[in-house]
């Protein structure tokens, strides 16, 4: 019972995270005002006054809905087994991708480093709030899915 729930919670997160970087793709700049206040906000590079490009962030609303696939695979959600080309063992291979990059993204953006990279405000408050430990969440989340496999009914070797 616990695969399928964190996975429908991934699935929710990280579907909801692609929408908006769609949105930002086709020029949006919701939440916020103006396009220099979501880049201060999303990117915080020193003196940003723009958000990175379209294809960039189509690039990562793609990576985000990719992950969302994933999670609903490793949830059973959809059958692994249903799709032919992709083989139990590479899908717990991506969910150890997933987590590693998710729980990188939550530890590197907490480190000195990286906050002196991205000073602007309100992206540094929000980071140290929001997007790492959301990211690290995330992270956590594809790691205890990939941890689980073998409980489920579709795991390694077995029916």
């Amino acid at each position: 019972m616990f695969a399928p729930i964190t996975s429908l919670i991934l699935v929710s997160i990280l579907v909801a995270l692609g929408v908006l970087h769609l949105l930002w793709a086709l020029g949006s700049s919701f939440p916020c005002a103006n396009e220099q206040e979501l880049a201060r906000a999303v990117v915080g590079r020193r003196g940003i006054t723009k958000m990175p490009s379209s294809l960039s962030c189509a690039g990562v609303a793609f990576c985000l809905f990719a992950a969302a696939a994933l999670a609903g695979l490793l949830g059973g959600h959809v059958f692994a087994t249903e799709l032919l080309f992709l083989h139990k063992a590479a899908l717990a291979l991506a969910g150890l991708a997933a987590a590693l990059v998710f729980l990188g993204r939550g530890i590197i953006g907490v480190l000195p480093a990286f906050e002196r990279s991205a000073p602007e405000l309100p992206f540094l408050s929000l980071n140290r709030r929001v997007y790492s430990p959301l990211s690290f969440l995330i992270g956590l989340g594809f790691l205890l899915l990939v941890i689980s496999l073998p409980n489920w009914s579709w795991r390694f070797g077995g029916g």
